[in-house]
């Protein structure tokens, strides 16, 4: 399966390369004098067509392979094609963003239903607010000193879709958040679970305050959840807890299980009412 699954991939990426070098080509070509444009269509319809519609099906049998894929069960097809496909991790994370930009605001939140969800995001928009202000500003400025209409659109137009896009990060971690279902923790940043755990295996929670850190990190086995923002409770495991911690792969210990978490919540008493009953059960 994996051998077949390897083929796949290695025909999948070929064609789309030759695919693009036949566009390429033609478009060089005409934009050279060589070919007309009447000519550079016709080549088009008689060469790029078909190698479209083979690129088409090779990549819905790809796709349909892949959702099959047994290599991890849990995952999405986003997760398994960012595997997949180092290439498309940009455009993955593109398409992630705007997603949940659209869920948030819809108010949508990505939890299963019946469940407990608690934000985490309070406190840490304030650099994100500042660097859209400063977007804004510096468009404006651009859209005066730039004299040439065409360029003034393109401008506008990536202005926009960047400012949309970091609206779109933030809206990740707002219709991900954490959530307490069928007696189990789990922790999230963003669209990625960083740590799922039954409430009994959790010894204590408690307020807790750490100002030292600004972004993720991990301390032994301690793991900080926190962005511009300090911690406001610390979770310990009656034993380590196996975590996919959203740091980068150099500070990611092998293996990486947690005795502790500290993380901020948005509503810290209505979360330590629902994990520290089966908690303090164990520690009784």
């Amino acid at each position: 399966m994996t051998s077949r699954r390897t083929r796949l991939r290695t025909a999948h990426r070929a064609h789309a390369a030759l695919t693009v070098v036949v566009v390429a080509t033609l478009l060089v070509l005409n934009l050279a004098g060589v070919l007309t444009g009447v000519m550079a269509l016709r080549l088009f319809l008689i060469i790029e067509v078909p190698l479209l519609l083979v690129l088409l099906a090779i990549t819905v049998l790809r796709f349909r392979r892949l959702r099959r894929s047994a290599d991890a069960p849990r995952a999405g097809l986003l997760d398994r094609l960012e595997v997949e496909e180092p290439l498309l991790r940009p455009a993955v994370a593109e398409l992630r963003a705007f997603c949940s930009l659209i869920l948030a605001v819809l108010r949508k939140r990505q939890v299963p239903r019946g469940s407990q969800w608690f934000g985490y995001t309070r406190g840490s928009m304030a650099f994100p607010t500042v660097m859209i202000v400063l977007s804004v500003v510096e468009l404006v400025i651009v859209h005066i000193l730039v004299p040439w209409v065409w360029l003034q659109v393109v401008l506008l137009v990536l202005a926009i879709w960047g400012v949309l896009f970091l609206l779109g990060l933030i809206a990740t971690r707002v219709v991900h958040p954490h959530f307490v279902a069928d007696e189990t923790l789990h922790l999230r940043w963003g669209h990625r679970t960083v740590l799922s755990a039954p409430l009994t295996r959790i010894a204590s929670v408690a307020p807790h305050a750490n100002h030292k850190h600004t972004q993720p990190q991990i301390e032994g086995e301690s793991l900080i959840l926190s962005q511009f923002q300090s911690t406001n409770v610390i979770i310990t495991f009656a034993e380590p807890v196996a975590a996919a911690a959203p740091v980068s792969k150099k500070a990611l210990p092998d293996d990486f299980h947690a005795t502790e978490v500290l993380l901020h919540v948005d509503d810290l008493d209505s979360f330590l009412q629902a994990v520290r009953p089966l908690s303090d059960e164990v520690t009784r």
